[in-house]
């Protein structure tokens, strides 16, 4: 792992993705290249009092010259606020890049399960990128993600396009609180989960909230799954 540094970087540009969900690109300026690998996150300084708040990387890491970040504006803490009130080509200061939540090697896991809720599919679209063009990672992987309503999930197209390209990767989008129309997995991740052949071997990485944290933890370990195979990054 590369070891952390203090960056700067100026926001580029943000795609409001929906009501709750926002996208961010920034630019790096000093210095000018950030290796990471995907899973990877950023601490940023939200105040002049040293107040710094941590993001998922959701960029690929083959794209060195910047980062890109995705925001649930719906705190509205102090971090959201902060990066909602910046101005293009606005300077920011970080520590990048942090943390362990990444890819184990196929030597210890035959497959991989990504199992987000909420804004914790971010890390999985970087590990998506890294495992499937720049790794070429050849090993089946599913990802699990849940939303309460079907209007707030985006990404779509991008999903789109890997399943289309990597026929060894399959989406499953699961909404708590679908309309009678929606014809995919609703519920909660776990009842998708339960529904699906969960093989042995598999490498299961986890990212939402605390709750959701421990209910999948326990679902995987009642259907056996070893907890040395299940990996997770809590976000409150």
């Amino acid at each position: 792992m590369t070891p952390p540094k203090p960056y700067t970087a100026k926001l580029e540009d943000k795609a409001q993705l929906n009501e709750r969900f926002v996208q961010y690109k920034f630019e790096l300026v000093t210095p000018n290249e950030l290796q990471f690998s995907a899973g990877q996150y950023v601490s940023i300084k939200v105040s002049d009092q040293g107040v710094r708040r941590s993001y998922s990387i959701c960029s690929s890491p083959a794209v060195m010259h910047g980062f890109e970040l995705l925001i649930d504006h719906q705190p509205a803490g102090v971090g959201c606020t902060f990066l909602e009130n910046l101005q293009f080509g606005q300077e920011i200061e970080l520590l990048a890049p942090l943390g362990v939540f990444t890819i184990k090697p196929d030597q210890e896991e035959t497959e991989i399960a990504l199992v987000a809720t909420g804004s914790g599919i971010a890390p999985f679209l970087s590990m998506l990128y890294e495992r499937l063009q720049v790794d070429q990672d050849m090993r089946p992987i599913t990802l699990y993600w849940g939303m309460r309503h079907a209007n707030l999930l985006f990404w779509e197209d991008e999903f789109e396009v890997l399943t289309q390209a990597f026929p060894h990767f399959r989406f499953h989008p699961v909404i708590s609180q679908a309309e009678p129309a929606w014809p995919l997995c609703r519920g909660r991740v776990t009842d998708c989960l339960n529904t699906h052949e969960q093989p042995a071997g598999v490498g299961y990485y986890l990212c939402g909230n605390a709750a959701m944290i421990a209910d999948v933890s326990k679902t995987l370990l009642a259907k056996g799954v070893s907890e040395a195979h299940i990996h997770h990054e809590k976000f409150y």
